[in-house]
């Protein structure tokens, strides 16, 4: 009986350790996203493109340059790619306001926003200290949390803070009893699938490489090479292996013994294209971002544009914003216009104010040319329907009023009355 040990020692060599060395190793999610790549970009492409064109803070134009100086925008960003990573992402606000991080937020003395630290909620846990007014909104709510600092190289540390300093970007929606963590808005990854879908697709990366090296396998038909393993001449087998590798390489030709043969058999690759592309259309369809905005591809086919699936990622992007950072964002622009400094400002500026992001995607010149186009005719319409109206017993008054209200021809809404500081005690 032949020693199969002999035998892949004289025919794989050196090889044969290399070969056990291989592998796919099994990453954890954190570990996957920190090597970068795919991983990564499932992760961020999202909340990267859903601030990529800056905000703008409509009826105060005093808050933009507070929000550059507090990198608002890369803060929210990193909390919401965190909280797609890991369910959770939470931004501290570190203020000058006369008080600790355990004690609520002083409105009525908020000098000056310090700093923004964003946290994962793997970072932040609920204390035992809850509200406890049941006719309150946030009865049962944590009242303090306990947040852990891992800088690497340094000894982990952790504070407590209040929840009126601690802005959520919560992660995708959790049924109640599967919240372990007692944080309410606490929720699931939401790359945790396409995690999976990823290493499917690795492996098939793998499998379709090692198909590959193997698309041409050289046989080599030796006279007596089972004698000489019994004997344990190993050795001199692979050394009559080696040197016919070496000469093909070497000259594109083999010379061998009158009684051995050497073939070279090619493997059939069809088919891994194909699959391969599934593997990707399974990526995209657990992440929700099409196959062209995750791998780079162009749309293929006949009059194919990708203007749909481009269409359709813009739409995530700005449903995921309108639910993720718009609260966080409302937050600390109320925060921002409560400090000393701008509530006292006395520069006229109304408490009428909004969000308005701008458009994803650019809008072409003709594009723009055709909305001012209809924004003009249905104000003109709207200009007939009012001095008719004005000519049928509307008063002038009442006619100026309704275009104040509606911000028409430059007119400023009158404010609501609500100051600065009662508004980010609300929010």
């Amino acid at each position: 009986m032949m020693n199969q040990d002999g035998y892949l020692s004289a025919v794989l060599g050196p090889a044969m350790h290399d070969l056990a060395a291989a592998g796919f190793g099994a990453l954890d999610d954190l570990a996957m996203y920190a090597e970068g790549g795919l991983p990564a970009r499932v992760v961020d492409v999202i909340p990267d493109v859903a601030v990529s064109r800056g905000v703008e803070i409509t009826g105060d134009d005093r808050v933009g340059a507070e929000l550059d100086r507090l990198k608002v925008l890369p803060a929210l960003a990193d909390a919401w790619r965190w909280a797609r990573l890991t369910g959770g992402g939470a931004i501290v606000v570190i203020a000058k306001d006369g008080r600790a991080l355990r004690d609520p937020l002083n409105l009525e003395s908020l000098d000056r926003l310090e700093e923004l630290k964003v946290f994962t909620l793997d970072d932040v846990s609920a204390t035992e200290k809850r509200y406890s007014d049941p006719n309150e909104a946030n009865f049962g709510m944590p009242e303090v949390y306990r947040v852990r600092t891992q800088t690497p190289g340094a000894v982990a540390a952790e504070f407590f803070v209040h929840e009126s300093r601690l802005i959520e970007v919560p992660g995708d929606p959790l049924p109640a009893k599967l919240n372990r963590k007692g944080i309410p808005w606490a929720g699931r990854p939401a790359v945790t699938r396409a995690f999976r879908a990823i290493r499917r697709y690795g492996e098939g990366l793998h499998w379709a490489l090692r198909l590959l090296e193997k698309k041409q396998q050289a046989v080599h038909k030796m006279k007596g090479l089972a004698e000489a393993i019994e004997t344990q001449l190993e050795h001199v087998v692979r050394k009559r292996v080696e040197m016919v590798d070496a000469v093909r390489n070497a000259l594109n030709g083999v010379a061998v013994d009158s009684e051995d043969d050497y073939q070279i058999l090619s493997s059939d690759m069809g088919g891994v294209k194909d699959t391969l592309a599934e593997f990707q259309i399974a990526v995209a369809a657990e992440t929700g971002i099409p196959v062209p905005q995750i791998f780079g591809r162009s749309a293929s086919g006949l009059n194919a544009t990708g203007d749909g699936d481009l269409e359709g990622f813009y739409n995530t992007v700005a449903m995921g914003r309108e639910v993720k950072i718009n609260p966080a964002l409302e937050r600390l622009v109320s925060l921002i216009r409560a400090q000393r400094g701008l509530a006292t400002a006395g520069d006229g500026q109304g408490e009428a104010w909004s969000i308005t992001w701008p458009a994803l995607k650019p809008a072409t010149a003709k594009e723009g040319a055709e909305v001012r186009k209809t924004l003009a005719e249905a104000q003109a319409r709207e200009m007939d329907a009012l001095s008719g109206a004005v000519d049928n017993g509307l008063s002038q008054d009442q006619a100026f009023r309704y275009m104040k209200q509606e911000g028409l021809y430059g007119l400023i809404p009158d404010a609501d009355g609500q100051s600065a500081k009662s508004y980010a005690a609300a929010t």
